[in-house]
This record gives C-alpha cells, structure tokens and sequence, in this order.
C-alpha cells in the first residue's frame, strides 16, 4: 500500500520512516528540493526507493511530513525558552522573529513551503493544512488575553503577511531585514491605538 498511515505501523517500521524523513530534511539544508529525487533520499536513509513508496505517495506528501517535523520545532522552542514580553504585540513579535530565523536558517524550506501550496497529493495537502494548524496554534498562544475574535483576526493577518514576505526573501527579492522591519511594523500597526478619523478632531 502506497503512503501507509503512520498510525497503522509498527515499532521498526516507524523508525524506518522517520529515517527516511530525517534523510529528506538532511538533503534539504544543501539543496533546493527541486533538485532531490526521491532515490536520493532513500539512497541517504540507507532504504530501497519501494521502501520510500511504501510509506509516502509522493515526492510532495514526503517533503511535507519533514516540513510539518521541522516546523514542530517552533512549539518546542516557545516551550524551552518563553516568549519575551508583557504585552500580547510583543510575545507575538517574539515569536514571529523565531519563526523568521528558522527559515533564515534553513532558506531551501522556505522554497519548500511555496512548492507546496500548489501541489495536488491529497496527502501533502493534508500535511500542509496540519502545519497552517499548528503555528497559528503557536502564534494565537502569544496573544493570550486578547479576546478570541481578536486573536483569529491578528493571526490571520500576520500569517498573511509572514508568508508574502518569506515568498519575497526567499526569491531574493527582499533582504532578511526587511523581514523583520516589515513584520514589526505590521504588528505595531494592528495593536496601534486608533486615532480620531479625518474630520472628527476638535471644531473651533
């Protein structure tokens, strides 16, 4: 059966499997994945390419199983090393820079993470809808007492915009900073207080 549930397997079988993710994330610090056949990766996990098959559909549902490991590291780190800040604006700054720094670190992901919104492996789609699931869990946990219609607008606007500035930086369009600058003042501007609107200021 092609792309075996991990619920379904065994002890070895899961540690086959993930050996074979752990391969397909080793190869992705060094190469764009356009660039990795799946022989590649089995080659590095030390498996047969029908081995490979037999856990993953496709080149696209494998990638993004590392994807969705690799991403996991976010919660873990906000684990270890709490959020900085007294304020909802600040603990979500903080943790939107470690999210930066993780693709900064590992640039061919965040090609990966464009790839694979486009594809069209049921499973990959699956994947990446979990991974979308799992930091916005990450990035609402920041805002904790904001109210809970808040939190899902804030959220989902800083998801956007996180996600067309690592497309511009990653297509070497924007540099790093203008990341972080840009992601900083898009939360300064949702946590601003509002002003008086144009022509409502004190009369004379």
């Amino acid at each position: 059966m092609l792309g075996l549930p991990a619920s379904d397997l065994t002890e070895g079988q899961r540690a086959r499997r993930d050996r074979i993710i752990d391969a397909a994330l080793t190869l992705c610090r060094g190469r764009n994945v356009d660039q990795i056949q799946v022989k590649d990766v089995a080659e590095s996990a030390g498996v047969a390419l029908g081995t490979v098959y037999h856990y993953f559909s496709s080149k696209d549902h494998l990638f993004a199983e590392a994807l969705v490991r690799w991403a996991s590291a976010l919660r873990s780190n906000v684990t270890r090393h709490p959020l900085a800040g007294a304020t909802p604006a600040e603990r979500l700054t903080d943790v939107l820079h470690r999210s930066v720094r993780a693709f900064q670190q590992q640039p061919n992901l965040a090609r990966l993470v464009s790839a694979l919104t486009l594809s069209s492996d049921p499973f990959a789609v699956e994947m990446i809808t979990r991974l979308d699931q799992s930091t916005s869990a990450v990035y609402a946990d920041a805002l904790d007492g904001e109210d809970e219609a808040t939190v899902r607008a804030v959220v989902h606007v800083v998801e956007l915009v996180l996600d067309g500035l690592i497309r511009l930086w990653s297509a070497g369009r924007i540099s790093i900073v203008d990341v972080y600058d840009q992601l900083d003042e898009s939360v300064d501007l949702l946590f601003r207080a509002p002003g008086p609107a144009a022509g409502t200021g004190p009369t004379t």
